[in-house]
């Protein structure tokens, strides 16, 4: 296993626990239909999310880690329907997909997403900071405490690497 499936694990159960901590109910994402895959890479969302006292109301969540959260959504809206965010959004077009870095852009969060059903057609895809989709009602500390985690996780496996 490489350091970046391993950032990506990791970051996959910090906004895990992000949505815990937020007191929602997470389950498995499982489907008869074949993975949505690009390169070795499974675009598919990780897990179902409901709220424990709306649970009528479920979406999907998609993790990927990206050490360029800007560039790696920059190439994506480059590349245009060929994109794998179209190619989510037309198979769970109610999708968030969060984005993990551990170097954001000043001033920006290490937890970013795109809500998929919030983006109007044509309009290209950008990132918000996970804290401003006001929908999913996660507090700004509970993202700065999983920031502070990632941070530390992730200087000890890269200065394990050197």
């Amino acid at each position: 296993m490489d350091l970046l499936e391993v950032k990506s694990r990791i970051a996959e159960a910090l906004v895990e626990s992000i949505f815990r901590r937020a007191r929602y109910q997470i389950r498995p994402f499982r489907t008869e239909a074949f993975p949505l895959r690009f390169g070795r890479e499974d675009f598919s969302p990780d897990f179902r999310v409901s709220s424990e006292s709306d649970r009528a109301s479920e979406f999907l969540v998609e993790v990927k880690y990206r050490p360029s959260a800007d560039q790696f959504v920059s190439v994506e809206n480059q590349r245009g329907e060929r994109s794998i965010f179209y190619m989510a959004r037309r198979q769970w077009p109610n999708l968030y997909f969060v984005l993990v870095t551990d170097r954001p852009e000043a001033g920006r969060s290490c937890f970013q997403a795109i809500a998929f059903g919030s983006l109007r057609p044509g309009e290209p895809f950008r990132t918000v900071d996970l804290v401003e989709l006001k929908e999913l009602k996660i507090f700004q500390h509970n993202v700065e405490d999983h920031e502070m985690l990632i941070r530390r996780i992730f200087s000890l496996l890269t200065g394990a690497q050197s």
